[in-house]
């Protein structure tokens, strides 16, 4: 049970019936019983449910039901679904996803970006589900095998939606549900999609429109929870912070991590002071020994935290402690992940001369020498070329274009914004948001998401270019809005990415990392490697260096996907 609880380590409960077991893990914010919800029926099969996640509009949902509001989500998943049906999860808002079993069917549902997994696999033997990856593979049933196609999509960090990573292996799509029966007959319903029309649009302009859907967002996410937020000082967290106040009517409290002066080039710190001075809040900063970041027994409940391999090394570890300081203070928090994405951060201002080759992350990686992405450098690139990583790209490229709906007489500005955006929400959203969510609640800390409120996302995505981008920087819509929220020091501030160690005794036990792996002949990774280039960093530490932390990526990446291959006991098949 403990390699089960890694999204819940707050309690758990198990319901069996007949041919049929669910468990149920919860966290620290979880109300009413820790078990799966049972309804009894007479003269039929119980109805039972599981949920993982947050029902922000669990009062009106138990109001609808005429049920005690004092109810878990999972019990008002089971009352909904005997009411609607199917059709319950339309009625579902929040980041969620659930599993209703009744008799021979199973009922499979997700939140409508996606932000909490669930993925299943049909065997043989019968119907295997989970928020949890590795208790899925694990599971006496299935039998992890990694594929050409696996691997593609591990080492790129892209893969087809409702495709998992392991052979047979699927996931349940964002804003879709699946119903599985007996003998393994699937369908598939999807009930929200990003190309549907966003709600009749509210009074003003753009930017009056998206304050008032952000001020609804924020207050469904912060719920009951007292105000808190975490605030790295850049415009996004800080814009929240803001939001948060005004919504409150009081300080929000906020949370900064903190290394030291070797941490990042330009310290978050003091711009995060600066919000922290002009709203008053109350403020705590978790302080940071990289040393600690190479502890073995930490490396591994970041691993089990994970359902994949990333190249991201310390920015995996570093939130996993982060998150386990700040749930010492509050089980809630805001984060604003999320919002690169949605306000047009990432891609850049539309060129309508550009030609739209690849994912807009692919070809900036691409400029530096990588083709597959960040951390694919130690990898036998006979072996990549073999399986056709820059095929799998490719194909997965054009298939995401292809979704992309444009309004008649679109001009190719905004034919090309909409493409930009459409790929960054609906395929960059893994390693941002969907990464930030299973850190964090493996470290028992709720993390919520206002700038990934599906209403926001849908408003600003329909929005025309112009509106998104009219000031020459990034993220332009997002900067109106928060004038007066946050100091302007903040709103001019340079964008930085998460902050990395750049400690020497992290690079050196990373080092020692990987000279140990070379020397150990039963490592599974060591098939998929290039084991001249991996004994050249080793030899030379400065090759670590290399593009600032991308030659980190590349040990981070193998050491990850090791550790990853041995944790699921996963057999590659290339």
């Amino acid at each position: 049970m403990t390699d089960l609880a890694v999204r819940g380590r707050a309690g758990h409960g198990i319901w069996r019936h007949e041919s049929s077991v669910l468990v149920q893990t919860v966290g620290p914010t979880w109300t009413g019983p820790r078990g799966p919800a049972v309804l009894e029926r007479a003269g039929a099969p119980p109805v039972a449910a599981v949920f993982d996640g947050h029902l922000a509009n669990a009062g009106g949902l138990a109001a609808s039901l005429a049920v005690c509001p004092g109810y878990s989500p999972s019990e008002l998943v089971a009352h909904a679904y005997l009411k609607w049906g199917r059709a319950a999860v339309e009625r579902f808002h929040g980041d969620f996803a659930f599993a209703v079993l009744d008799a021979d069917r199973v009922l499979l549902g997700r939140d409508r970006l996606g932000i909490k997994p669930l993925s299943y696999l049909v065997t043989d033997n019968g119907l295997l589900f989970s928020s949890d990856l590795a208790a899925l593979a694990r599971h006496p049933w299935a039998r992890p095998r990694l594929t050409a196609d696996g691997l593609s999509a591990l080492i790129t960090q892209l893969r087809p939606p409702g495709r998992g990573v392991l052979a047979g292996v699927r996931e349940v799509v964002p804003g879709t549900t699946v119903e599985l029966r007996a003998g393994g007959a699937a369908s598939e319903a999807r009930y929200w999609s990003l190309q549907d029309p966003p709600e009749a649009a509210r009074g003003g302009g753009p930017v009056e429109q998206v304050a008032e859907l952000l001020d609804e967002a924020v207050r469904r996410a912060l719920g009951d929870a007292e105000p808190a937020v975490l605030l790295s000082g850049g415009l996004d967290s800080s814009v929240l912070t803001g939001l948060a106040a005004g919504i409150a009517k009081h300080p929000p409290r906020t949370f900064t991590v903190v290394f030291d002066q070797t941490g990042v080039p330009v310290p978050d710190r003091p711009y995060a002071q600066e919000v922290v001075d002009f709203l008053g809040c109350e403020h705590h900063e978790a302080e940071i020994d990289p040393r600690e970041l190479s502890e073995p027994g930490l490396l591994a409940e970041v691993a089990a935290a994970k359902d994949h391999p990333t190249p991201f090394g310390d920015k995996n570890i570093t939130p996993y402690v982060f998150g386990r300081r700040v749930a010492q203070t509050v089980p809630v928090v805001l984060s604003g992940e999320g919002a690169d994405a949605v306000f047009t951060g990432l891609g850049g201002d539309p060129d309508p001369t550009r030609a739209l080759t690849s994912f807009p992350w692919i070809e900036r990686s691409r400029r530096f020498g990588l083709p597959y992405g960040i951390g694919a450098g130690l990898f036998d690139t006979e072996l990549l070329a073999a399986i056709d990583v820059s095929g799998w790209i490719d194909s997965l490229f054009r298939e995401a274009v292809a979704e992309v709906r444009h309004p008649p007489g679109a001009s190719r500005t905004d034919r090309l914004a909409r493409e930009i955006d459409h790929l960054t929400i609906t395929r960059l959203l893994e390693q941002t948001v969907l990464h930030s969510e299973r850190i964090s609640t493996a470290a028992g800390l709720q993390v919520r998401f206002p700038f990934a409120d599906p209403q926001v996302v849908s408003a600003v995505y329909h929005l025309p270019a112009r509106a998104k981008s009219f000031d020459g920087r990034e993220k332009s819509l997002l900067r109106a809005l928060g004038r007066g929220l946050v100091p302007e020091s903040v709103l001019t501030r340079p964008k930085v990415p998460y902050p990395i160690t750049y400690d020497t005794y992290y690079k050196s036990a990373l080092l020692s990392r990987l000279r140990a792996l070379l020397n150990d002949s039963a490592a599974p990774v060591h098939a998929l490697l290039d084991r001249r280039a991996a004994t050249a960093v080793v030899d030379d530490p400065s090759r670590l260096d290399r593009g600032g932390w991308l030659g980190r990526a590349d040990v981070e990446m193998v050491l990850q996907l090791d550790a990853w291959l041995r944790r699921l006991n996963v057999r590659t098949q290339l």
